[in-house]
């Protein structure tokens, strides 16, 4: 491969040229799927049933002076999902000028409060007039009175979730009433902060009785056992040395905080520690060899591996205690997010965390874990990046397929990491390269995509006894020894490591989209991965991350673009001349590879299920013919000019299969061509082979002068678009990171080069990305102690 010195760049849209308003027309249609007027009314009668026994419940609590609101639960049609069904059912619930959506149930039913009899009254009239809310009362299937959800009968150690009515005084006084019912009942207790948005108390020894009397509490959403923290610790002694590594003076270098067991001072080690640390258990109460095994990886991982895999010659290391000895004392879910939170509070000037645990239980297909909602609130509030390890099973043992991600890994702001194997065994399942047998698996939530990435893990298989047989990667037992074991504990480290590298490398402000954006964009499958499509997304993410030198500079033949920018609401981009090389063609029609790659800091909202994600973007790049001038007289059009036959090429129906499953295709370990539809997810990525469009494909979209756009625009949900109408300081906008990389595999054309002028020409703002002026030393360099 050809040496890359050239670095990638950063450039700007330019303000009012690239800047477009969001168009849209008003339809008061009903709906082609719309049931009958008869059907309607019929409905309309069932529904006011549901609000009358509504209406009793609100009677009774004000009987016994309690003012709490009723909860009404709401079933959609399956064909009013969309943004404009939803408006015109909140038509019907959000009377007398509130906003009364308070979330999402598991189930995907909308949640809304009733506060009183005149409300209750007010929704009953909506339901009753048939013409004027015909479209919302199509959109509903059933209302029910909202049951909590009671996940237990054995009492125990409990997590209890109350509403958020997005009301502050009522809220306070939800938990008031709350706390009054436990301490009659004389259950222990106390309040948990997961996020901004979710209240949620544990409670403890609970028995059957006082389980049964509080499931009845009126604000309550949920009870669940309090989730348990597990690891895994079993380390093989490896016949293997490594120099002791010592930081060069002079030199600085990144640092990660280690969220764990907490990290052994030993000869390996010790050097690389910061002198401060963080732990609320006694030494009596600690094993630090998990810890001190992902240090290990993090500091040394090239190096003991004997290949470039991160290219990062070394971190400084924080230890975080942040577990026990599960030994010897067991920790509860809130307890490992308490001691997360307090040492990441207590050092804000670490951006780059490492977690390598977390809990068993597979993540919910419709509703976001407290735990990965917790990791995603910690992240955005302390600006940082928390790697997390995607989870481990056993299932290959049994056999059967691997379970999905833990509840934890289905975090939208971490970076989660699989594993795959490095090498292969006698008894080892996985080829070289492929996912780990161990490895835990998507879809997340909403068809989330986790893992994000994937490296190096460790291979298992079984004995023909049936007992674990393992290969694994090496790393530092407590007392300096090498010793090797397996998991995406392991795995997780090297990718840690290289964001800290990246952050170190890069000279610009810190930017946490930034680096996860430059990471999953570098990344790609091994070439000796057969799987189709959808199973390397969900076993590999969007594959092994490349190092940090090929991550930051380019080849001649390539160029690497990042646009870093907030889009809000009734807007979008749209970059009409972008730089593609107008001699990158053959045969009268452009060639070539795109990848890109988007990462957004999306809008959340904890009570909403599977709609958690509130905010989008939609990306598009492709070709049109000329810039057409467009009617602004007339009501829907906005902008005063557009692209005239554009083609969308990020669209997977426009290639050829035949082309792309061919086993001599070069670009199959790349590409990503997936449709994520009307998902909400704040990280897309797509790679594409322009060589690959069928042949028709090709001549409509590829045959010059075609012209080039790029277009980004944000999307917003429904409920979050309501909820700013009726909350002037709720700003709806999304910060957002977007690289794009076009490239020459062939070699003829300077492609650096020609887009590098194309940028200057077309009054674009760009620059070289700044790095630290540094010499890059490889592993196995620098000051090494005999």
């Amino acid at each position: 491969m050809e040496n890359k010195n050239l670095p990638i760049k950063l450039f700007k849209k330019r303000d009012e040229v690239d800047d477009r308003r969001t168009e849209g027309m008003s339809n008061d249609e009903l709906p082609k799927w719309a049931p009958s007027r008869e059907k309607l009314i019929e409905r309309s009668a069932q529904f006011i049933s549901v609000m009358e026994v509504t209406k009793s419940i609100l009677t009774e609590r004000r009987q016994r002076q309690n003012h709490l609101p009723a909860v009404v639960k709401v079933t959609l049609n399956e064909k009013a999902i969309a943004k404009t069904h939803r408006s015109h059912v909140g038509k019907i619930f959000n009377v007398n000028h509130k906003f009364n959506f308070v979330g999402m149930s598991d189930e995907c039913d909308l949640l809304i409060k009733v506060d009183n009899m005149q409300d209750a009254d007010n929704i009953s009239r909506n339901l009753r007039l048939i013409d004027d809310n015909a479209h919302g009362l199509a959109s509903i299937d059933k209302i029910h009175v909202y049951s909590p959800f009671v996940e237990t009968e054995d009492g125990g150690t409990l997590k209890a979730r109350l509403f958020n009515y997005n009301d502050y005084n009522l809220n306070r006084i939800v938990e008031q009433l709350f706390r009054e019912s436990l301490e009659l009942r004389d259950i222990a207790f106390k309040k948990v902060q997961y996020a901004d948005d979710l209240t949620i108390y544990k409670l403890e020894n609970v028995t059957i009785d006082q389980l049964h009397e509080i499931e009845h509490f009126e604000a309550l959403y949920s009870i669940t056992p309090m989730p348990k923290v597990t690891i895994g610790m079993d380390f093989v002694e490896a016949d293997k040395a490594v120099e002791i590594k010592l930081p060069i003076k002079g030199v600085e270098y990144p640092i990660v905080g280690v969220l764990d067991s907490g990290i052994e001072a030993n000869e390996h080690l010790k050097p690389w520690l910061l002198p401060d640390s963080f732990s609320p258990y006694p030494e009596d109460l600690m094993d630090r060899s998990h810890g001190t095994f992902v240090a290990g990886i993090i500091v040394y991982g090239d190096e003991l591996e004997s290949r470039p895999w991160t290219g990062v010659d070394g971190c400084m290391l924080y230890s975080a205690t942040v577990f026990p000895d599960l030994r010897k004392e067991g920790i509860d879910e809130d307890q490992l997010i308490e001691n997360i939170r307090e040492a990441i509070n207590s050092k804000p000037d670490i951006k780059i965390w490492n977690l390598s645990g977390g809990l068993k239980m597979e993540c919910d297909l419709h509703d976001f874990s407290d735990f990965g909602k917790f990791l995603d609130n910690i992240q955005q509030k302390n600006d940082i990046v928390i790697c997390k390890s995607a989870g481990n099973c056993q299932n290959f043992i049994i056999p059967a397929t691997p379970q999905r991600i833990p509840k934890s890994a289905d975090t939208l702001r971490s970076l989660v990491v699989g594993s795959i194997a490095h090498t292969k065994g006698l008894n080892d399942i996985a080829e070289v390269d492929w996912p780990s047998p161990f490895s835990r698996t998507g879809f997340g939530p909403n068809h989330l995509i986790k893992p994000d990435v994937t490296h190096y893990g460790g291979n298992a298989g079984k004995l023909p006894g049936g007992r674990l047989s393992t290969s694994g990667v090496y790393s530092f037992a407590t007392d300096g020894k090498i010793v090797s074991n397996v998991g995406t504990s392991f795995s997780t480290p090297r990718v840690t490591a290289l964001t800290a590298g990246l952050d170190h490398k890069i000279a610009e402000n810190f930017n946490p989209l930034l680096l996860k954006a430059l990471i999953v964009h570098s990344a790609k499958y091994p070439s000796t991965v057969s799987l189709n499509a959808v199973e390397k997304i969900k076993s590999m993410g969007y594959g092994l991350p490349d190092d940090v030198n090929n991550i930051l500079y380019n080849s001649p033949n390539e160029i690497t673009l990042i646009l870093q920018d907030t889009i809000t609401k009734g807007s979008y981009y749209e970059i009409l001349d972008f730089p593609y090389p107008t001699d990158m063609v053959e045969n009268g029609l452009y060639y070539g590879e795109v990848i890109i790659t988007l990462v957004a800091s999306p809008l959340l909202d904890s009570s909403s299920a599977t709609e958690y994600c509130q905010s989008n973007i939609d990306v598009s790049f492709g070709t049109y013919d000329k810039i057409k001038e467009r009617d602004i007289s007339m009501r829907h059009i906005l902008n005063e000019f557009g692209p005239d036959g554009a083609l969308n090429l990020l669209r997977e129906a426009l290639y050829s299969k035949r082309v792309m499953d061919s086993p001599l295709n070069r670009f199959s370990n790349e590409r990503v061509l997936r449709n994520y539809g009307k998902k909400f997810h704040p990280l897309k990525k797509y790679a594409i082979d322009l060589t690959e469009l069928t042949e028709s494909n090709s001549v409509k979209a590829l045959t010059v002068p075609k012209k080039w756009f790029f277009r980004l625009e944000g999307l917003f949900n429904a409920y979050a678009e309501a909820k700013a109408a009726n909350d002037d300081s709720i700003e709806l906008s999304q910060e957002f990171c977007a690289i794009v990389t076009i490239r020459d595999r062939k070699n003829n054309r300077e492609v650096y080069n020609s887009v590098s002028r194309q940028l200057d020409s077309n009054n674009f703002i760009a620059q070289n990305i700044k790095l630290r002026n540094e010499v890059n030393l490889r592993y196995g360099s620098g000051n090494a102690k005999p």
